[in-house]
């Protein structure tokens, strides 16, 4: 769209048309894909869905990021630590969980409990991982979150499989450095109506006093609403849980 009357003269670039565009790979001119090919590019032609949040607050402070910024070495520091951090919160509520499920454990011919002769459960690994690190009250003092989904263990003696975990970890550092958890969460789609999942989208000012706090989408068995969750010291404090 161009003021003013139209300059005969001016050159003008070719129209394209849209279909050229959204046709996928190996589609004829009328943008059906071949059959033999249908299969192959429908999971690598899905577009991924990036989530902006936007405040519509006039008269709120000026946007800023809250992005705490670090050197790659740093950062692959701090992705150590949360794993290792995340491992030891998965290895504390298995344990704990099994201890709940399981009566007292027999005594072998050793002498020893079955539990201790069976030795600690392994080191969880991890897939999809994603770190963020945020400096939400402008101090300098990093707050952590870490996304991740535990890989698929190997059947049991019975048969049964379980379900990867799907974990959410909140951290931040004290005056030693050291990382202290705010928060921790694990889910799998057969618990949603327990915990839900949780998926960060960003660091906003939701209340305008200046200070970031951290948006959340989460997904239960009843759908997906959004979460506000301002971090303290200690933990995180809920200012809004929406229902799906």
């Amino acid at each position: 769209m161009r003021r003013g009357k139209p300059d005969a003269s001016a050159h003008h670039e070719p129209v394209t048309t849209f279909e050229a565009l959204d046709a996928a790979p190996g589609a004829t001119s009328t943008g059906a894909a071949k059959p033999d090919a249908a299969g192959k590019e429908s999971a690598a032609a899905a577009p991924q869905i990036v989530l902006i949040p936007a405040i519509s607050d006039a008269g709120g402070p000026d946007p800023r990021p809250y992005v705490y910024d670090v050197k790659p070495a740093e950062a692959a520091i701090y992705r150590n630590q949360m794993l290792d951090l995340a491992a030891t919160q998965l290895r504390a509520q298995t344990s704990a969980a099994t201890k709940e499920a399981k009566p007292t454990p027999k005594k072998s011919s050793s002498g020893k409990s079955a539990s201790k002769s069976a030795g600690k459960s392994p080191t969880p690994a991890f897939d999809d991982v994603s770190l963020r690190i945020f400096d939400l009250s402008n101090s300098n003092e990093p707050v952590l979150v870490l996304s991740a989904r535990t890989q698929p263990p190997a059947a049991s003696a019975t048969g049964n499989v379980e379900e990867p975990k799907e974990i959410t970890l909140i951290a931040r550092t004290n005056l030693e450095g050291e990382l202290r958890k705010l928060f921790f969460s694990q889910t799998d789609s057969r618990h949603l109506d327990v915990a839900p999942r949780l998926e960060l989208i960003d660091a906003v000012d939701a209340d305008g006093d200046g200070r970031g706090e951290l948006l959340f989408r989460r997904t239960n068995d009843n759908g997906s609403a959004y979460a506000i969750y301002r971090v303290t010291p200690d933990g995180l404090w809920p200012l809004f849980e929406g229902t799906p």
